[in-house]
C-alpha cells in the first residue's frame, strides 16, 4: 500500500501541474481574444462613421450632381437664346448701319488667333518674328477700330442700343449659368473624391477587422479547448485527492490497529510478569492501563 500511495500521490502532483498549466493557457488565450474582439469592435465603431461621413458626400455630390443637370438645361435655353440673339443683331446691323467698307471682323478674329497661336509654338527667325508681330498688332488694331466704329454707330440706333444690351445680358446670363456650373462641378468632384477616398480607408479597415476577428475566434476556440482540459484535469485531481485521502485513513487506522496490537501483546508479557511477582515500573503500570488490563 505504500507503494500505491506514493505512486498516486505523484501522478496527483502531476495532474496538478498539468491543470495550473491548462489554467494558465486557458486564461491567456481568453485575454488575448479580449484584446482582439476590442480591437475588432473598435475598428468596425471607426468603420461606421468612416462609412456615413462617405455617404454623407455621396448625398451631397448627388444633390450637387442634380442641380448641374438643372443648370444645364437652363444654359442650353440660354445659349438659344443668346444664338437667336446674335442672328437677330447681325440681322439689324446689315439693315441698320450704313452701308460702309467694314471689313469682316470674325475672319479677322479667326487670323489673328491663328497668328498668335503660330507665334507661340513656332520658332522662326528674329526678322520672320519682328514680322509676324506687326501683323498681330495691325490685326489687333484693325478689330479694336472697327468694334469701336460699330459701337459708336450703335449707340446712334436705339433699335440696334436695345437688341445689343438683349444679347449682352442674355450673354452674360449663359455665362453666368456656365461659371456656376464649373463651381458645382468641381464641388461635386471634391465630394466624389472624398467619398471614394473613404469608401477605400473603410475596405481596408475591414480587413483589419477582419483579422482581428479571425484571431479573436482563433484564441477563443484555444481558450475553450485548454477550458476542457482544465476541466478534465481539475476533475482527475479531485479523484485523486479523494483516493488519496481513504488511503491515508487507512494508513493511519492500519497504524493504529497495529500500535494497539502491539502495545496488547506488551502488556501481556507485563501481566505474566506481575503475576510471577515480579515488580513493575511505572511505564509497565502506564501500559497496562492503555491495553485495558488494570
Amino acid at each position: 500500500m505504500p507503494e500505491l500511495l506514493e505512486e498516486l500521490e505523484a501522478r496527483y502532483e502531476k495532474r496538478k501541474r498539468e491543470m495550473e498549466l491548462h489554467r494558465m493557457l486557458r486564461d491567456k488565450h481568453n485575454k488575448e481574444a479580449r484584446q482582439w474582439a476590442d480591437k475588432r469592435d473598435e475598428l468596425n465603431k471607426k468603420i461606421k462613421e468612416i462609412v456615413a461621413e462617405a455617404k454623407e458626400h455621396k448625398r451631397l455630390r448627388d444633390e450637387l450632381n442634380a442641380k448641374v443637370k438643372q443648370l444645364k438645361e437652363e444654359r442650353r435655353k440660354w445659349n438659344q437664346t443668346v444664338q437667336e440673339m446674335a442672328a437677330k443683331l447681325r440681322e439689324a446691323r446689315k439693315r441698320l448701319l450704313p452701308k460702309k467698307d467694314m471689313p469682316n471682323v470674325s475672319k479677322l478674329r479667326r487670323k489673328l488667333k491663328e497668328l498668335e497661336f503660330k507665334q507661340q509654338t513656332t520658332v522662326l527667325p528674329p526678322d520672320k518674328e519682328r514680322e509676324l508681330v506687326e501683323i498681330i498688332d495691325s490685326l489687333y488694331k484693325k478689330i479694336t477700330e472697327y468694334e469701336k466704329m460699330l459701337e459708336e454707330e450703335m449707340k446712334k440706333n436705339e433699335e440696334l442700343k436695345k437688341l445689343q444690351d438683349e444679347f449682352r445680358a442674355a450673354k452674360e446670363k449663359a455665362e453666368s449659368i456656365h461659371q456656376t456650373i464649373e463651381k458645382l462641378v468641381s464641388e461635386a468632384q471634391e465630394h466624389h473624391n472624398k467619398m471614394v477616398e473613404l469608401f477605400e480607408k473603410a475596405d481596408e479597415m475591414r480587413k483589419e477587422a477582419d483579422e482581428a476577428h479571425q484571431l479573436y475566434i482563433e484564441n477563443k476556440k484555444r481558450a475553450d479547448e485548454e477550458h476542457e482540459k482544465f476541466i478534465a484535469a481539475a476533475r482527475d485531481v479531485r479523484d485523486f485527492e479523494k483516493i488519496i485521502a481513504g488511503l491515508r485513513q487507512k494508513k493511519i487506522a492500519s497504524k493504529k490497529k497495529q500500535e494497539k496490537s502491539e502495545i496488547r501483546k506488551k502488556a501481556e508479557e507485563i501481566y505474566e510478569r506481575f503475576k510471577r511477582g515480579e515488580p513493575l515500573t511505572t511505564e509497565d503500570i502506564l501500559i497496562l492501563q492503555k491495553a485495558g488490563l488494570l
